[in-house]
């Protein structure tokens, strides 16, 4: 129970300080373009979550359907790095607004890492 509580308390400080990297990425430059990032924020956790909860638990071999996940979650995170480098290339942001920018999706992302290495327990749950 401690550790629960302690794993939500990181969780949240490590969400605010990605929002708040994000935000001055977009207000110090006067730029809101960037914001748009929010929208892999929201998309990334999707496909592992929808895999995990429909997949079978076979320990024999693969499961295809959790590495399709996998696979689908990472091309958003990447996704997410290279909105930013190619708003960057384009000189949409400055270069300062892209430091502040990948700070803040490594820090998001991180934080999405964590929930689902904390909270990994299988319900003991069954029909």
């Amino acid at each position: 129970m401690r550790s629960t509580i302690s794993g939500i308390i990181g969780l949240s400080f490590s969400f605010s300080v990605g929002v708040l990297l994000l935000s001055l990425g977009c207000a110090l430059y006067h730029n809101w373009w960037p914001a748009f990032v929010v929208i892999f924020y929201i998309l990334a956790p999707i496909p592992y979550t929808l895999a995990r909860r429909y997949s079978e638990t076979s320990y024999s071999g693969s499961n295809c359907g959790l590495e399709v996940a996998l696979f689908l979650t990472s091309v958003l995170v990447i996704s997410a790095y290279g909105l930013v480098l190619v708003l960057a290339h384009h000189e949409t942001i400055k270069r300062g607004a892209l430091w502040l920018l990948i700070g803040a999706d490594t820090v998001m992302f991180s934080t999405i890492l964590a929930y689902f290495i904390l909270f990994n327990d299988e319900d003991d749950f069954s029909y």
